[in-house]
């Protein structure tokens, strides 16, 4: 199995190097690892952020690459454990040790090319010949023992990436869940936005939804009314979600739903439906059987425009929502 595997990595090697060197990618670990992992095709969303960056900027640059590492090979979840920490790290020192090393090697190997064929314009004996055939020899066979060395340490540190992988998804669990709705997190919701849009166009929408007076029925009913009603809501816009939606809880009764293939005016068509959906409940809480008064949602609907970025396009909606309530409530805003 070991050989079979140190096989597999020297595969995808022969075809992940010449595509660094190609694009003069530098020898980093990030940079080994991120491209180990585009020649696999085991991640097509690392694929697809690589051929995105690429054709945009026509290189990868290395905080691009630090970022796809931790994003697809091994996700941001690290900081989160102290415990993983040392594991990390010593992966990350094995790996730059090991990257050192071989870079030292392939550059010397690119010198003994450099005096054989320097040596070869001159060389017209066979005595020659066959010092510069042993010499060549030998220096390749030294080479490929520096590789097969490299890919064994490669090898080693993917099967602890992998590990590491396994235990941090778990906990991205509890990182990136909302205890009191279950649904994701404001933590959640920026990495679900980051991995939309390397791939958006003008089809990537925003809906910032927010409970009308939320703090009147706190103070009219109790907390705990709010709380269960904070639940509630959550519960009713989950189940009106479309495909390709996703929806975190922020803070308080703000809610954001990202939707994904969906261009402003469907936004704006379901953003409607929501709001009436919400405003037509009949809601009870259901430890005094007290109906509360109408509820009513807010929402700011905004679509991603060319290269906006995430902050641009989150304050966009965040105004949209403002305006919403500033003008009446139990509205939409979708300039």
């Amino acid at each position: 199995m070991f050989r079979k595997n140190i096989q597999q990595v020297n595969r995808l090697m022969r075809t992940a190097l010449p595509l660094m060197t190609k694009l003069n990618i530098a020898p980093t670990p990030y940079n080994y690892g991120i491209w180990y992992e585009y020649a696999s095709n085991r991640t097509p969303q690392l694929n697809q952020a690589i051929d995105s960056t690429l054709r945009k900027f026509s290189i990868l640059p290395d905080f691009v690459s630090k970022e796809l590492f931790y994003e697809f090979v091994l996700p941001n979840e690290r900081h989160h454990s102290i415990s993983q920490s040392p594991r990390l790290n010593d992966v990350a020192n094995d790996l730059e040790s090991s990257t050192k090393k071989i870079s030292k090697d392939v550059s010397n190997f690119e010198q003994t090319l450099f005096k054989t064929r320097k040596v070869l314009k001159t060389a017209n004996k066979p005595d020659h010949l066959e010092k510069v055939v042993n010499y060549l020899e030998k220096e390749t066979i030294k080479v490929n023992k520096a590789t097969e060395s490299f890919n064994r340490s490669l090898l080693e540190a993917q099967e602890e990436l992998e590990q590491l992988k396994i235990e941090l998804a778990k906990m991205r669990q509890d990182v990136e869940i909302d205890p009191m709705t279950q649904l994701a997190n404001r933590k959640g919701f920026e990495r679900q936005l980051f991995a939309y849009l390397p791939y958006a166009e003008d089809d990537l929408t925003l809906l910032l939804i927010d409970i009308d007076n939320l703090g009147l029925v706190n103070a009219e009913y109790d907390k705990r009314v709010g709380t269960s009603l904070i639940r509630y809501i959550a519960r009713l816009l989950h189940s009106l979600l479309p495909e390709k939606a996703f929806i975190a809880r922020l803070e308080g009764g703000k809610f954001v739903i990202i939707v994904s293939e969906m261009e402003l005016s469907l936004a704006s068509q379901f953003a409607e439906k929501i709001r009436k959906e919400v405003s037509s409940q009949k809601i009870r809480y259901k430890n005094t059987k007290t109906l509360l008064k109408q509820i009513t949602i807010s929402i700011g609907v905004a679509t991603l425009l060319g290269e906006e970025s995430s902050e641009q396009l989150i304050t966009r909606v965040q105004n949209n929502l403002d305006h919403a309530k500033q003008t009446g409530k139990n509205r939409i805003v979708n300039h």
